[in-house]
């Protein structure tokens, strides 16, 4: 049995039985063992949210595949809400001082146990993340966190774990859905190669898994089983290791599918002609990420922040490159009219300015909404993360925020990155699916204050149980 070591960590029960963990040790047995059924089910809000609707939502690729399945970060996820008990659980937090009342996402990327069974339908405690990223959206309903089997090494050793829970958050859009966030026991801290060093090293789907993803094969909208798709594992504690781009594509604007179950549509409406109006969002260049991207870990992405991160890169028809920096500025080519940059979308709603408080969706996508004419559009060949020099690079939720700890180990930024566009001006490549809603005596009223309540009252119960 192979056994890990959490860095400067007190240790707690699994809520769900499926890695055992000693009281007062530091030893984390981790083992194949099955999952352990809940009497109760998951959360309400959890059935609600993974009922089986995907509206316009995005292809990335002609066949299915498991595009990037990353560690993503150890030991934050499942903490009491309190500033000191998120820096003892190593985790960062930021006071964003002179601002009033900051909303709890914008200081820390820590989530608590209560807001985990909202999302995720049980609450857990001390967990790691690791999202799995496929070229097709899923059909939610199939989704069962037993189908993961996640290979763990200490670098001689390699064990199966499975996770404890599993959900389509923060993907819930209907235009999106082809990310699964898990969270469970994984690893720690340490970068491999390290002394001690615990880590996962692959994600494969069971052959038995009910997991469904949704595409099209030969013109013809399908269904089919993701069972026994796998892929190798990144580690963010590994130098460069951060998050990346595993996916470009560039589309007419369309506002079809932005939309998410009541309650979960807190950071709505985020779309492009939202934020800059209908006459003028006339293309979007949406990029699918590995994990959730940040400038330091906490921090949201902001929709003026285009110059920061990014450039694109045009090659003009007569072999020139064009490498595209700027908001606002007009691009001219040769002779196919030009490209203007107006800023990023798909992150939240749109405000008068924007500072440290600003809250987005931290989901796997982000949206760059372009204006001008099709012919130049077609033109653009990649997107590019420079990471260095003028630009910052991007942190996944791991990451230190302004006010890291000193001593602490947070995730790497991530690497340089140039990625190919993917033209879909002529075929969108999306897919819609929406199966009748099953049955339900869920009555949500008061929108995000309802699903707090049921999320309370689920752990209150499991903790008196």
């Amino acid at each position: 049995m192979l056994t890990h070591f959490k860095t400067n960590r007190w240790s707690i029960v699994s809520p769900l039985g499926r890695s055992v963990i000693l009281a007062g040790a530091t030893a984390l047995a981790l083992a194949p063992l099955p999952a352990v059924a809940n009497p109760d089910g998951p959360t309400p809000t959890y059935r609600l949210l993974m009922q089986d609707i995907l509206i316009n939502a995005d292809l990335w690729s002609e066949t299915p595949e498991i595009l990037s399945a990353s560690y993503g970060f150890e030991g934050i996820i499942g903490i009491n809400g309190t500033k000191d008990a998120v820096i003892a659980a190593d985790g960062a937090w930021q006071d964003l001082e002179g601002y009033e009342n900051p909303p709890y996402r914008a200081q820390t990327s820590s989530g608590t146990p209560q807001g985990i069974a909202v999302n995720y339908g049980y609450p857990v405690y001390e967990a790691d993340a690791l999202p799995v990223v496929f070229s097709w959206p899923v059909l939610p309903s199939t989704v069962r966190a037993q189908d993961f089997l996640i290979h763990v090494t200490d670098g001689t050793t390699v064990t199966i774990v499975r996770p404890d829970v599993v959900s389509i958050v923060p993907n819930q859009e209907y235009n999106e859905r082809n990310t699964l966030v898990m969270f469970g026991q994984f690893g720690n801290r340490l970068a491999p190669g390290t002394e001690g060093a615990v880590y996962p090293v692959k994600v494969e789907i069971a052959p038995d898994a009910t997991l469904q993803l949704y595409g099209r094969i030969d013109g013809k909208n399908v269904a089919v089983s993701a069972a026994g798709l796998s892929k190798e594992s990144g580690n963010p504690y590994a130098e460069n290791g951060g998050p990346t781009l595993v996916g470009a594509k560039l589309s007419r604007m369309s506002t079809l599918g932005e939309g998410a179950p009541p309650g979960f549509d807190g950071q709505l409406p985020n779309d492009g002609v939202t934020l800059y109006g209908e006459e003028d969002a006339q293309f979007r260049l949406r990029v699918l990420t590995t994990g959730g991207f940040s400038a330091d870990g906490v921090t949201s992405v902001m929709p003026d922040d285009f110059q920061k991160h990014f450039r694109l890169r045009l090659e003009d028809t007569d072999g020139s490159v064009i490498w595209l920096t700027e908001v606002g500025v007009e691009y001219q080519t040769v002779s196919l009219g030009s490209v203007i940059i107006l800023g990023l979308a798909d992150l939240g709603p749109p405000l008068s300015g924007y500072d440290p408080t600003y809250v987005e969706d931290h989901d796997n996508q982000i949206d760059i909404i372009l204006k001008g004419d099709e012919a130049a559009m077609r033109l653009i060949t990649h997107v590019e993360i420079p990471a260095s020099g003028d630009y910052a690079p991007f942190y996944n939720p791991g990451g230190p925020g302004m006010d890291g700890t000193p001593g602490v180990t947070y995730t790497q930024p991530g690497p340089y990155t140039l990625q190919p566009v993917m033209m879909a001006l002529d075929d969108p490549m999306t897919v819609t699916y929406q199966a009748v809603p099953e049955p339900s005596s869920i009555v949500l009223t008061g929108g995000a204050a309802a699903l707090a309540i049921f999320g309370r009252r689920f752990l209150r119960r499991r903790r008196n149980a």
